[in-house]
This record gives C-alpha cells, structure tokens and sequence, in this order.
C-alpha cells in the first residue's frame, strides 16, 4: 500500500463518515426539540436513514389504494430504514474508532520490507 491509499482509505472511513454523521446528529438536535428538550429517538431515526434507506431488503410498495395508505406504507418504510441505519451507523462509528489506530500502524510500517515495493528495470 502507499501512503495516498492509505490515506484515502482513513478519510473515506473515519473523516467522512464521522463528518456525516455529526452533521445530521446536530441538525437533529436542532429539528427535533420538544418542550426545550431534544427527541433523542427522532434524532437518531434522522440521523440512522441516510445509512439504513439503502440496505433495506424489501419495501413496501402499495397498488391499488388511496393516497393516505400509499403516504402511509412510505412513512413506514423511512422508519424502518431510520431504525437498520441506527445499527448501520453505530457499526461504521466503530470501523471508523478501530481505522484510527490502524492507519497510524500502516502509515508507521509503510514501506518497511512489507514486499509491496517492486521496481522493474528494463
């Protein structure tokens, strides 16, 4: 590996990921107040859909029914997405907390007689 793989591997699963997820976690905190108190489970449902919308298995898609069933069968499936991205989003926090120690040790080792310098000569 060289150092811009490295790197980018680090920015792509710590500092992007960690970005986000702060993001929505402060404008969650900001929508979703109740009484001069944050809604907590709202938050992380706004916070979790963005990781959790697409690793849905199954959507619930209604045919043949009026329009309050089919907004209905819609929300559903935002909550359900929100409550898999709270699992999502927790386990790419801990990806991102175990990638800080390991790109210090690859950035440490790099190079070092790891067998991926090759040179060719002609």
């Amino acid at each position: 590996m060289t150092r811009g793989t490295i790197l980018k591997d680090f920015f792509k699963n710590t500092v992007l990921t960690v970005g986000i997820a702060y993001l929505l976690f402060t404008w969650g905190k900001i929508l979703f107040i109740h009484d001069g108190q944050s809604e907590y489970f709202y938050v992380a449902l706004f916070c979790g859909v963005p990781f959790g919308i697409r690793r849905m298995f199954i959507w619930l898609v209604p045919f043949g029914h009026d329009i309050t069933f089919t907004i209905g069968i819609f929300a559903v499936n935002i909550i359900v997405g929100g409550i898999i991205g709270i699992f999502v989003l927790a386990w790419k926090l801990v990806v991102a907390a175990w990638y800080i120690p390991l790109t210090i040790y690859r950035l440490a080792t790099v190079g070092k007689g790891d067998g991926t310098d090759i040179y060719i000569e002609e």
